[in-house]
């Protein structure tokens, strides 16, 4: 009997063994939420958190930083020197890594050679990038320090003096003058180029890059689905087989979710249940102060806003940080009391600052030239006796909302505040799908924007929120431009920070946005993840393929 039963135990142990084989088989995934659906997903034409958290995991540039450490790494060039030539301008040398190969994806074939990334391959990303169309590239700003740069941009030369092919493995970039963050701004993501001319429009859709993931499937407000790419140059990463983007319409779903582990992190708590929710999963959350700034902007390319900047600052003066955000939004962020720039960044308290006053908004309104006449639009609320009635002469205010942070606190607070002082207000909302073109159009009027600076430096925000009418407000005022050129080389650390103190406090003055928030990176994750470590630019910058996960915690 004893034997009968041990064979009859072997017999099962055997059978069984296949279905645990599978089991420890199973594909690992990150399953990680998103809210908004990135517009595209090609690197030359997009600047949004949305792209880059799913394309900084597929595109590399010739160096890697390392916004957990602040340290500037080799990526594509495994090496670089810095010199100068014999006109005393600055050359940068970059050794390219031999061997890395542009992930193979459907609708793609190469020929002989095409998979491999050398220096006429970086050359070719370069002029994509410097091309003088925003419908091919929006990064030839970013670059113009190159040498010969502008006029290749503008259209009066063939080629760009600065950028020079020495061998297979090895390029040179000359810049016109020295610039102390060209390895960490002046660096473009490489795609293939036989994608990009196979691929046509569709490199909108499908991207092609060498990083540690690739491409697979894209169902637009639904999910994006990366797989680890077979072929990375950089062993043992990465530590899982592949990242599903979930797409979540609200919060609430995220959060139901994540209670079903279903998902491995989330970021973003309902309105009004933050502090449950960290309550809830206490061992699960995670807090670091953030580089991200919220603000409103305003059109000041043309239009009603461009012209009355009076009004700007009564707007300014209308919106209740404090409330919004510390007490309605459970500290979700740190009320944004000073300026554009995060409190950790060198010259961010401006000498113009605009505390919530609904007294002085009504008076900068009645200085602008619009009268409060008539009966209040609404009934007087917290600390005003008395709303004023509707401003002679005021147009209706349309202010461009994404559908993704709708709900918050400071909406509801600023259209009651507004709508008090005598301002009819409307919001337009927009998903992602159609939101980022619409605010740059020149019938916007205000809207909601976000910055999420990648290392602390004021450079991070200006360079490309108010640089020459780069930023969504497009802003372009020649004293500012020129003193941040002045500070992008300048290597006295005291020199530059009076630079920036100065175009902090011009921008300020002007009214150009109105800060809402600096942020707080907060999130949850499961306890069967490890080393997911985001810098202060937020959760998007975490380098997902150095995440791992540990199967015996999961249920």
């Amino acid at each position: 009997m004893f034997k009968k039963g041990f064979a009859f135990f072997v017999i099962l142990f055997l059978v069984a063994l296949p279905l645990v084989a599978v089991a420890q088989n199973e594909p690992v995934i990150l399953r990680y939420p998103i809210t908004t659906d990135p517009e595209q997903l090609n690197p030359f034409i997009s600047d949004t958190i949305a792209v880059g958290t799913v394309t900084r995991n597929i595109f590399e540039s010739l160096t890697a930083y390392n916004a957990a450490t602040g340290e500037i790494e080799p990526a594509l060039a495994e090496s670089w020197d810095i010199g100068e030539d014999d006109q005393g301008r600055q050359v940068y040398t970059f050794k390219i890594r031999p061997g890395v190969l542009f992930h193979q994806i459907d609708g793609v074939t190469y020929g002989e050679g095409e998979r491999e990334v050398t220096a006429d391959v970086v050359l070719w990303n370069y002029l994509t990038a410097l091309n003088g169309d925003e419908n091919v590239s929006i990064r030839a700003g970013e670059l113009d320090v190159i040498s010969g740069a502008k006029a290749f941009t503008e259209g009066t030369a063939e080629e760009v003096e600065g950028l020079k092919v020495l061998d297979k493995y090895t390029l040179q970039i000359t810049l016109d003058a020295p610039d102390r963050l060209f390895l960490i701004n002046g660096m473009v993501s490489i795609t293939s180029p036989v994608a990009y001319e196979q691929l046509g429009e569709d490199i909108n859709n499908k991207a092609v890059g060498t990083g540690p993931f690739q491409f697979v499937e894209w169902l637009r407000q639904d999910r994006l689905v990366l797989e680890a790419n077979p072929d990375y140059w950089k062993p043992g990463v990465p530590k899982v087989d592949g990242i599903r983007f979930i797409n979540f319409g609200d919060a609430n779903t995220a959060l139901l979710a994540y209670r079903e582990n279903e998902i491995d992190f989330l970021f973003s708590f309902p309105d009004g249940q933050r502090a449950a929710v960290i309550s809830e999963f206490a061992d699960d959350f995670n807090e670091k102060p953030g580089l991200h700034v919220r603000y409103w902007g305003f059109n000041m390319n043309n239009g009603f806003f461009a012209e009355n900047p009076l009004v700007r600052k009564a707007f300014s003066h209308a919106l209740d940080r404090e409330t919004a955000w510390t007490i309605l939004a459970e500290g979700a962020r740190f009320p944004a009391n000073l300026g554009m720039l995060p409190p950790s960044f060198p010259a961010s308290t401006p000498a113009t600052t605009y505390p919530y006053d609904l007294q002085r908004a009504a008076e900068l309104l009645d200085e602008a030239g619009f009268p409060a006449t008539g009966a209040p639009l609404i009934a007087s609320i917290e600390d005003v006796e008395q709303c004023w009635g509707a401003r002679e002469g005021m147009p209706e205010v349309q202010i461009h909302l994404l559908e993704a942070i709708s709900g918050e606190p400071q909406v509801v607070l600023w259209q009651e505040a507004l709508t008090c002082l005598g301002v009819k207000v409307t919001f337009k909302v927009e998903d992602g799908g159609t939101y980022w073109d619409s605010i740059v159009k020149d019938d916007a009027m205000i809207f909601t924007n976000g910055w999420a600076a990648g290392l602390v430096d004021p450079s991070d925000v200006f360079d490309f929120l108010i640089l020459e009418g780069r930023g969504s407000m497009r802003y372009n005022n020649p004293e500012v431009n020129e003193l941040l050129r002045q500070a992008r080389v300048e290597l006295d650390e005291d020199a530059r920070n009076q630079l920036y103190q100065k175009v902090h406090d011009i921008v300020m003055e002007d009214a150009v946005v109105i800060p809402s928030a600096y942020s707080k990176v907060a999130w949850l994750q499961k306890p069967w993840i490890q080393d997911f470590v985001p810098g202060g630019g937020g959760t998007y910058t975490a380098p997902l393929w150095n995440v791992s996960v540990n199967a015996d915690l999961k249920p």
